[in-house]
């Protein structure tokens, strides 16, 4: 069996080792990073009017089938979002353009606790006894929850350092090279030790402690917001102009949500519903609560990230602009992105905003001198993690 899935940032480490820890003699087959090809191929076989995130998938399933994959891995969800009917019309897709032979398996993770996800790792097992197979499962779980915990460690000291460097490219140069070490990185021993080689890495870039970076948080649709090229790399840009990002969601914390364990998810929701009485799919409801919660302790700036057509990001979009922003006045922008989404604009736009925050803060700080009005109060930002890294860079 050779085993693929799509791209979704750096978060196939996980995946990979997800299979692998399984059964070792299972070959993972990873597609080649998504690409302007692969996106002319997924919008070529696809429903018009279809979301990004089903083009953009369906084009990386073609590249790891020419690579020769021969079953495909796709989560699934309920609710009212189309994200529920990928695989199922993926797969009717994929027959249709010749590729007979292969077959496109869900992945139930609508709720983990009802544990349906373990069918889908009981039919890529080779054939075994029952106690073997429980057994890699659970230490295949293990495994991919570690290394879904250690990226998102990864992604937080991404958003803070870039805005740091004093050399350009020292941060995106060094989550590279975290990439790799953590995808060799298979004992239980080495995972637990893999936060400290994330801080010594991160440590050794030259930052420039007296700035002082506006404070930026992105939200979103899941694979827009993890995926680079079919974002134009925001993250990266933005850091580059200065601005340290904070990014709740990654894989971990869509997992952390499945299993009913995260916590702040819940508080976020409770900020939504207000606005939103019912998940109503998507990421709608947590965007929301996002930018109160963001503008409530005291941010710059917030950056909506969702596929264009994207009924419940829109909604979201929707409330943000015609109830929240009056309320919070946290300044915002929106990026819908899709197959024609061009880079040239894209940055004249942040660059834009970033003007657009600099002056605000500025304006502030100006009212608070002349006694007019206090400043926004900053309330404690960050997990753990976010606090240890601001000490690495306090430290220099």
């Amino acid at each position: 069996m050779k085993i693929s899935f799509p791209n979704m940032g750096p978060n196939w480490v996980a995946f990979k080792s997800l299979f692998t820890a399984l059964d070792p003699n299972i070959e993972v087959i990873l597609p080649d990073p998504t690409n302007r090809e692969a996106i002319k191929i997924g919008v070529k076989h696809s429903p018009e009017f279809v979301c990004f995130p089903f083009k953009a998938t369906l084009g990386d399933f073609v590249s790891a089938i020419k690579k020769g994959a021969d079953t495909l891995v796709m989560a699934i969800d309920c609710g009212p979002c189309r994200f529920g009917f990928y695989h199922a019309v993926q797969e009717r897709l994929l027959h249709d353009m010749g590729y007979k032979h292969v077959r496109v398996i869900p992945l139930d993770q609508a709720d983990l606790l009802e544990f349906h996800w373990v069918k889908t790792l009981y039919e890529v097992s080779p054939p075994k006894n029952k106690l073997a197979l429980y057994s890699g499962m659970v230490r295949a779980v293990i495994v991919f929850l570690k290394k879904a915990k250690l990226l998102s460690d990864i992604q937080t000291a991404e958003g803070i350092f870039r805005a740091y460097e004093r050399n350009q490219g020292d941060t995106t140069e060094t989550v590279k090279n975290l990439l790799i070490k953590l995808d060799e990185a298979n004992t239980l021993k080495e995972l637990r030790n893999f936060k400290k080689v994330i801080k010594e890495e991160f440590n050794k870039i030259d930052v420039d402690k007296t700035r002082n970076p506006l404070k930026v948080a992105i939200a979103g649709e899941i694979h827009i917001s993890l995926e680079t090229f079919v974002n134009l790399d925001i993250r990266r840009k933005l850091g580059e102009l200065g601005v340290e990002i904070h990014q709740n969601l990654c894989l971990w914390d869509w997992v952390a949500h499945k299993f009913h364990l995260n916590f702040h998810r819940k508080w976020l929701e409770h900020l939504a519903k207000p606005y939103v009485p019912m998940d109503i799919g998507g990421e709608c409801y947590w965007v929301i609560g996002e930018y109160i919660d963001r503008a409530r302790s005291g941010f710059d700036g917030f950056v909506h990230v969702y596929p264009f057509t994207c009924m419940p990001e829109v909604t979201a979009r929707t409330i943000i602009t015609n109830r929240l922003k009056g309320i919070y006045d946290l300044p915002v922008i929106f990026f819908s992105f899709d197959e024609h989404s061009g880079m040239e604009g894209f940055r004249t736009r942040l660059e834009a905003f970033v003007d657009l925050m600099t002056t605000r803060r500025a304006h502030l700080k100006n009212k608070e001198k002349e006694g007019k009005e206090s400043s926004t109060p900053e309330f404690d930002i960050g997990n753990h993690f976010y606090k240890e890294c601001v000490q690495l860079i306090n430290a220099k």
